[in-house]
């Protein structure tokens, strides 16, 4: 049987746990949770299926043939309803306006296409021609040779899950750290608070509340992954499924930095509120922070090569979402990477041990004013 000190306080490690405990199972199992995570799991699937349901790119639908009779281009025009087949001329390139070329000469048949994700493309174009028998040669079908003009297999890909895991990250960060403001003002609004604080310490209150909400986060962003690459195994994109499993430790990685960064800024606000009302007033500041944080990550999508972004990613709570896009997109070095790292983990410590002081006066004291100045009391 435990054994507890003679003051009555439950040791620090098990209230953590307990804290912690809770805070788990009500931001994962509670309904509003499951309901908000089938909600993103929907529109992940709806981002996903979409595109496919609503059609292909138009830039497609062109292809140049060099070597055939008008007659013979006729024909081959019923064999691919999907595409516009014209007459080419020697030595043609691909173009954004006409993305493929196929040619039938002595050495066989070639192909070239706009852009290297096209390619498969080209392939089923120049097999279901069937473009030497269609020319009048009686040798055997050579393989076609199949080239493009610039390689973006993967560009396009990459810059769509970079902005989406830009708005998925900031929801999930902002979201669960809210969670913790939300939690602690209700309970030192009903005095909840009051009862706890005779058997636990402060600093296990406030990191009961992080850590709780911080692996509910974690589950379900870990979830939010899954059903991504469930989804893209079923759509067949293997280019994006690919992309996604080398990405996903990363996006675990820094939702947890940003959640240790803002849940414990977060939890010292939730100590300073002591009823709804004051929300508005005193969360001001971290709304901005947030609308900035936001906004620079939408706007480094466009470019995430621009130097001011090399400068901002090293920056918390910015590095939450750039660092992450940065490695989608291949723009961020393993160096800044750990730089940036280690500079969000040295402010996440330096907030902690502040954000701990401060909440540990806030939720004795009625009044905001109250705590303020007796942290800066203690801290002088």
């Amino acid at each position: 049987m435990p054994t507890f000190p003679s003051n009555g306080r439950v040791p620090f490690g098990r209230s953590l746990r307990i804290i912690a405990g809770r805070e788990i199972r009500l931001r994962t199992f509670s309904r509003a949770a499951l309901m908000g995570l089938a909600f993103s799991v929907l529109i992940i699937a709806g981002l996903i299926f979409v595109p496919k349901l609503i059609g292909g790119d138009a830039e497609r639908a062109r292809v140049a043939v060099v070597g055939m009779t008008p007659t013979q281009l006729q024909v081959a025009s019923a064999q691919l309803p999907g595409h516009e087949l014209v007459q080419g001329q020697p030595g043609q390139v691909p173009d954004k306006r006409t993305p493929y070329v196929v040619s039938l000469g002595e050495a066989g048949t070639t192909g070239a296409a706009w852009k290297s994700s096209q390619l498969t493309d080209l392939e089923g174009i120049v097999t279901r021609l069937q473009l030497d028998r269609l020319a009048g040669e009686d040798r055997a079908v050579a393989t076609p040779q199949l080239t493009a003009v610039s390689d973006d297999s993967e560009d396009t890909a990459r810059l769509l899950i970079g902005y989406l895991v830009v708005v998925l990250l900031f929801g999930q960060i902002v979201g669960m750290a809210s969670a913790v403001t939300q939690a602690l003002m209700e309970e030192k609004a009903n005095r909840v608070i009051d009862l706890l604080l005779p058997k636990v310490k402060t600093l296990a209150l406030l990191w009961g509340k992080v850590i709780g909400a911080g692996v509910a986060g974690l589950v379900q962003t870990g979830v939010m992954a899954a059903a991504a690459l469930l989804l893209l195994a079923v759509s067949g994109d293997h280019t994006t499924m690919g992309i996604v499993l080398e990405i996903g430790w990363v996006v675990l990685l820094w939702y947890a930095l940003g959640f240790l960064f803002m849940g414990v800024i977060y939890g010292a606000v939730g100590g300073l509120m002591r009823k709804p009302d004051d929300a508005p007033t005193i969360t001001v500041p971290m709304q901005l922070i947030n609308m900035m944080t936001f906004l620079v990550g939408i706007v480094a999508v466009q470019n995430p090569a621009a130097a001011w972004v090399d400068v901002i990613n090293k920056v918390p709570p910015f590095s939450a979402v750039l660092v992450p896009l940065g490695v989608i997109t291949r723009e961020i070095s393993t160096a800044d990477v750990l730089a940036s790292t280690a500079v969000i983990l040295a402010c996440a410590l330096v907030l902690s041990l502040i954000g701990a002081r401060l909440f540990a006066a806030a939720v004795r004291m009625d009044t905001p004013g109250e705590a303020l100045r007796r942290f800066w009391r203690r801290t002088a």
